[in-house]
């Protein structure tokens, strides 16, 4: 028995082929953006998760005056930073000028530990209780009570004595010249030459002749910091090692002023290609990563010279924006697949604009980053040196593809969410998908 088929029905049949060929496209296309959000979501989560969004080299190595290492390169993404450095170490025959800072530990892990074993020491028990006198003068005493405070943690105790030798030795008008420096780039001074910085007497009373290790060196000491230290501090043990450290947390600055208040620098020679040693100097290279803390202390940040409170937000944001824009880009992958399950229109715009939403949190992530290189360039010598190179790594190509993936999937889906109502739609389902939905009680 024959089945009897309406003329009328395969006429709309032929009449909706173009529609559903259309339509089938869509769908294609659709389905090629679905599954480029995934591939985008998956970029996205290898881009944040990398520490290769910036990169800066310091090519044959540029001197840090703050860490008294050469810095040759670092990379940072959203949570990590690491810097490669070289420690330039005088041998302990070579007649060089060092620096105070030379003698001292940089490492805040050894910092804190020699601080801990000094407190166990009877010099420091000794120092924490000695008499003052009351002749309104920045004494020997009070310069021992002080560094004892500070070893032995007393932060209050330590900061009225700080405040003290601030006012009775740091703001007269002698030492006050000693601070203010000039904007001219700082002199770099050769080491090496001792006799030419002894006969041309370039850093002044600042150059001191010191016995350390049962070896006698010429140190530059700027004269403040003299003054905060107690007589004959090289005979006890950890003192020498802990100097750098305890006048940076006095306040005083670690530079020493010509005449015309330029500030001068000791830069030893440029480290060697193959590493190793020279004749006055051993060159040992010193790696370092770490994860970023969000939401340091100011102890942190004294500790980081690379970083500082502004720095600190431009890089919350960016770890924020980078969370946003992973949660808004899977919320778009499942509101895209869902597309296939309902064809109504409205769900297709509500995957586009997502998908767009997605793309804009993407772009401020990647205008925070670039914002963070300015000011950093401005501000954080420390972190970016004058005649760096910055370049940008894969993680900063892969945050641009996942914003032009996002800005694609986004716009697709907006255009093909037309209504198909009626003769429009490609087949009867589709159309009574898009019709209007009366809410009834």
């Amino acid at each position: 028995m024959k089945r009897d088929v309406s003329t009328s029905t395969i006429g709309r049949d032929e009449a909706r082929r173009p529609l559903m060929e259309a339509y089938m496209f869509q769908r294609r296309v659709l389905l090629g953006c679905s599954l480029l959000m995934v591939i985008s979501l998956i970029v996205w989560i290898v881009a944040i998760s990398t520490d290769h969004w910036i990169i800066i080299s310091g090519g044959n190595g540029i001197f840090i005056p703050e860490s008294r290492r050469f810095f040759m390169n670092s990379h940072s993404g959203l949570w990590r930073h690491c810097r490669n450095t070289i420690v330039p170490n005088a041998l302990s025959n070579a007649q060089v000028v060092r620096n105070f800072s030379s003698m001292s530990y940089t490492s805040q892990s050894y910092i804190n530990d020699a601080k801990r074993n000094l407190t166990h020491m009877e010099f420091i028990k000794q120092f924490a209780t000695e008499k003052l006198d009351e002749s309104g003068n920045f004494t020997e005493p009070a310069r021992r009570r002080m560094f004892a405070h500070w070893a032995r943690g007393e932060e209050e105790e330590f900061q009225t004595f700080r405040s003290a030798f601030h006012k009775l030795v740091m703001s007269t008008e002698a030492n006050q010249r000693e601070f203010n420096s000039t904007a001219v780039k700082p002199i770099p001074i050769d080491p090496l030459d001792v006799n030419g910085i002894i006969k041309r007497k370039t850093f002044g009373s600042a150059l001191q002749r010191v016995k350390y290790n049962n070896t006698w060196s010429y140190y530059v000491i700027p004269e403040v910091a003299q003054q905060s230290i107690f007589s004959n501090w090289t005979d006890y043990p950890l003192v020498v090692r802990l100097l750098g450290t305890y006048i940076r947390d006095i306040g005083i600055p670690a530079f020493v002023l010509n005449e015309e208040r330029v500030i001068l620098i000791l830069v030893p020679p440029l480290p060697p290609k193959k590493g190793g040693q020279t004749a006055h100097y051993s060159y040992i290279p010193y790696p370092r990563c770490k994860y970023i803390d969000m939401f340091p202390n100011s102890n942190t940040l004294r500790n980081e010279p690379g970083f500082d409170d502004e720095l600190m937000d431009y890089i919350r944001t960016q770890a924020s924006f980078a969370c946003i824009t992973l949660f808004v880009m899977s919320l778009g992958a499942v509101f895209s697949f869902y597309t296939f399950m309902n064809p109504r229109y409205m769900f297709k715009r509500l995957a586009g604009g997502i998908h767009l939403v997605a793309a804009s949190t993407a772009l401020v992530v990647l205008q925070v980053l670039f914002s963070s290189i300015d000011y950093t360039k401005e501000h954080l010598f420390y972190a970016y040196p004058d005649d760096a190179e910055l370049t940008y790594g894969y993680g900063v190509y892969l945050a641009w593809f996942t914003f032009v993936t996002n800005i694609l999937c986004g716009v697709m889906f907006l255009w093909y969410s037309g209504k198909k109502k009626g003769a429009k739609a490609p087949n009867d389902e589709v159309a009574m998908a898009d019709e209007p939905t009366i809410m009834g009680r």
